[in-house]
Formats: C-alpha cells, structure tokens, sequence
C-alpha cells in the first residue's frame, strides 16, 4: 500500500496519443479504434493506473471533433493536452509538462500500445526508482527487429546508444533488443532536456536524443525488458491492428480458462475485455462475449452465440442466439436463433425456444415463449404461456403501444395482440385470435375479433333404475 502510494504521490504517466495513423486510412483517430472492444488509448491508460500511477496526462491531437471520445477513452480524471504542431515525440511530451505539474518521475508510454501490461509498467517504475536512473529504458527482444531502434551496449551491458534501422551497420541491425520507447524519466531533468534537443533531419525532435544526451552526461541509464515481447506491438496500420486483437483475445481466454471457465474452441471465440465469466460456464465455438456482458456459473454459451451488454445469471443456456442490452435471470434457456433486443429482462426459469424475438419486454419467472414469436414492449407475468406464432402489435404506424399479460395466461397458436392491450390472469385465447380489447381475468376469447365464450354447459346424467331394483 505504501508503494502505491509512493507512486501516487511521486510519478506522473503521459500517454502520447496525438498521432495522426495516416496508415490506418481512418478518419478516426488511431488510438480511438478498438482492440477486443475497448480503445486502444482505454487499454493504454488503464495498464498505467492500475501500476498505481493516478496522475494520468494524455497529448491528443488538435481538433475538437473527438474530444469526449478522447476523454472517455482515457478516463474522466485523465488531464488532455494538445499538441499542437506534430513535430516528434520530445515535442508531444514536452506540451504535457505544465499539466503534469511537478512530479519525482514520469512514466512514458503510447496510445498505440495496448498489449503493454500494469505488470510491465510496474517493473519499469521500481528498476527505475532502486535504481535511481535519469532514464529507465523498456526494451524487448524480438525474433524479427526490422523497422526498430536497436539497444546498443558496451561490453559491461550498459547502453551506449538506441541506433535508429536507417542509421544502423549490419553488425548493429543483427541486434534483436530493441527500444519500446516507452521509458521512465527522472522529471526535474526531463523537463530541462527537451527544449534543448536538435531538430532531426525530418524536421522533428525524437526522444531518443534525450536518452543520447544522458548517455553523454554519464546520466545512469536503466533498462528493464519486457518478459513478452509482443507486448511493445505498437499498431500503425489495420494489420496490426488484427495481430494486437488476436494476442489480446489470447489472453483474455487465458484468464478465463486459468479461472475456471471452459473454452471449447479458442480460435472462434471473441471476448470483449470488459467481459466476465463465472466459473465452470462452458463457452462453445463461434460464440462473441461483448461490451460489459456478465455471465454466471455453471452456464452454457453458444454455439453460433453473441450476447453484447448482457447479464446472464447462474445456470442458464443461450444457444445460436443473438442477445443485446439485457437481463437473463437464472436457469433460463434461449434459443436457438432467437433474438433478445435491448431493454429486455427475463425472469427465473424462463424457456424461450427457437426464432423468438423479444424487445423492450419483462418476462416473468416461469414463462415459456416456445417459438416463432414476436414480443415487443410487453410485460408477461408469471407462468404464462405464449403459442407458436403469437405476435404484439405493438406499433400503430405513429406510436408503440404496451402489451400486458398477467400471470398464469395461455395464449393460443397464432394469436395477435393488438396493443394497447391487457390480458387478466388465467385469461386464455383461442389459435388464429385477434384480440383487439382487454381480456377479463379466466377469460377465454377466440376469432376475429377475439370475442369470450362461455363454457358448454354439462349435461346432467340421468340413473335409470335397473329392473328388478
């Protein structure tokens, strides 16, 4: 605890966000697309707080198109600066000094670099802090180091330069350590350096000058390396984009294996990163886990399943369904090829068999919605059951209309609900009904229009006395 707190107090992160991803062929800012549906700046900001960084400054680009999608990616207590001119790397955190006000270090990182993880950022901040370095470079060995900045190191292993690709000799590119550019900097000094560093050749300042200019100081200079190396994948272009989505779904079905949750078939399964999946829940291939979904235990999900804002209580199955911005009760079945619209909340053990489709609806413990179905802006009670091809006119071509239907009904095949409407308890309707006006409770109504029917009236059996008697 006192260690975070040291962290809270002492260290600064700046996220650089600011680039424009001309490779991305998006007018969307780069850092703003997804990976397994959270922003890749989200997952960027995240892994530096939950290090135990709170103090979180991110450089975006000018524009105020996306600034709220800017400020939710990074957080609402995140501080957004903006660089203004796209002149390098030195310049985008030099324009986040005044917001980072006045720190012991400062944690550097990229908006593009989602895989990178708490654990990583975390083991920067204590080589840097025990060792008491100016600079604390995260460095990674690659099998493939083309296009990276080689570390360069004396025979004692202290750095003595970061070699840029086109500047490098073949001994120097054999190199397959290289600089993730995400680095820890002492900030009274950092601060000091950057207004000092030349312009490049292109026109821009690079913090690997910065790291040059401590070298030469005789500044110390620490490295920690990453213990994966896919973790400083940095995404320029949609084909890494689909490489930083594949490792990160990796890991997420990882977690939830290691935690208790069977993954029948990893390669068609997509979990979202703020999904979460209780303990011995099978997941079947081909089936997308989204957004916020939460799944209990003991469940059954997919196949051919995608469930997206969903809550999904203990032992319930949703087969080759589609599912969105609902709440599934205990013991329930969906499915298959059902469809769950949003604002829809089903009830304890509920059945909702094959081709149902259910919006805006209550359904109550018990129910049973066996198939071919509409139910749209309704609330059913409990143990009602609803017959094959049933239907809620809910819509009048100007408005939607509720649909009420009370505990214990039965609903005949093929009836039609023409909303506004209420159906009274243990009321029934008869196959083909279009009932158009309120039901009385115990009612049954059949035809077009539905209309009641009395019970047949049960004829009195006579005893003819036997002869003899």
């Amino acid at each position: 605890m006192a260690t975070r707190k040291r962290l809270a107090d002492s260290w600064c992160g700046v996220v650089l966000a600011a680039g424009k991803g001309v490779r991305m062929n998006s007018a969307r800012p780069k850092v703003l697309h997804t990976v397994s549906g959270v922003p890749m700046l989200a997952h960027a900001t995240n892994a530096v707080r939950a290090a135990g960084i709170t103090k979180v400054v991110v450089v975006v680009p000018p524009g105020g198109d996306s600034a709220q999608e800017f400020q939710a990616a990074a957080g609402p207590k995140a501080r957004l600066v903006v660089q203004t001119s796209q002149l390098g790397t030195a310049r985008a955190l030099l324009a986040a000094r005044d917001a980072a006000a006045r720190p012991d270090s400062i944690l550097l990182s990229y908006g593009d670099a989602p895989l990178i993880t708490p654990e990583t950022i975390s083991a920067v901040t204590a080589a840097h802090t025990k060792q008491r370095s100016t600079v604390t470079i995260l460095t990674a060995r690659v099998p493939d180091p083309t296009g990276f900045g080689r570390i360069v190191r004396d025979k004692g292993g202290a750095v003595t330069a970061i070699v840029e690709e086109r500047d490098a000799t073949a001994a120097v590119r054999a190199i397959n350590e290289i600089n993730s550019g995400c680095y820890a900097f002492d900030a009274e000094w950092i601060w000091s350096q950057l207004p000092e560093i030349p312009r490049s050749s292109s026109g821009e300042y690079f913090l690997t000058d910065v790291v040059a200019a401590a070298i030469r100081a005789h500044r110390k200079v620490a490295t920690v390396e990453a213990a994966d190396h896919n973790e400083v994948l940095g995404v320029n272009d949609r084909v890494q984009l689909a490489e930083a989505e594949r490792l990160m779904r990796g890991r997420i079905l990882r977690r939830l294996m290691l935690g208790g949750v069977s993954v029948s078939d990893p390669a068609t399964t997509y979990v979202d990163a703020g999904v979460t999946v209780g303990a011995d829940t099978v997941v079947w291939p081909n089936t997308h886990l989204r957004g916020a979904t939460r799944i209990g235990m003991r469940c059954q999900i997919g196949p051919n399943a995608i469930l997206d804002g969903v809550q999904v209580g203990d032992d319930s199955t949703v087969v080759a369904s589609h599912v969105e911005s609902s709440k599934i009760g205990q013991r329930v079945h969906v499915g298959s090829f059902s469809r769950l619209r949003a604002g829809t909340s089903i009830a304890d053990d509920v059945f909702i068999g094959n081709c149902a489709e259910i919006k805006n609806s209550s359904i109550g413990s018990g129910t049973h919605i066996g198939h071919f179905s509409y139910t749209g802006d309704a609330t059913l009670g409990a143990r009602v059951n609803i017959g094959a091809g049933t239907v809620t006119c809910n819509y009048d071509g100007k408005r939607k209309h509720q649909t009420i239907i009370e505990d214990d009904v039965q609903i005949g095949s093929d009836t039609m609900l023409v909303a506004p409407i209420r159906i009274g308890a243990g009321a029934r309707t008869g196959a083909g009904a279009v009932a158009t006006t309120d039901v009385p409770p115990g009612a049954t109504v059949v035809g077009v229009p539905a209309r009641p029917i009395r019970p047949k009236s049960v004829k009195r059996r006579i005893e003819v006395p036997r002869s003899g008697s």
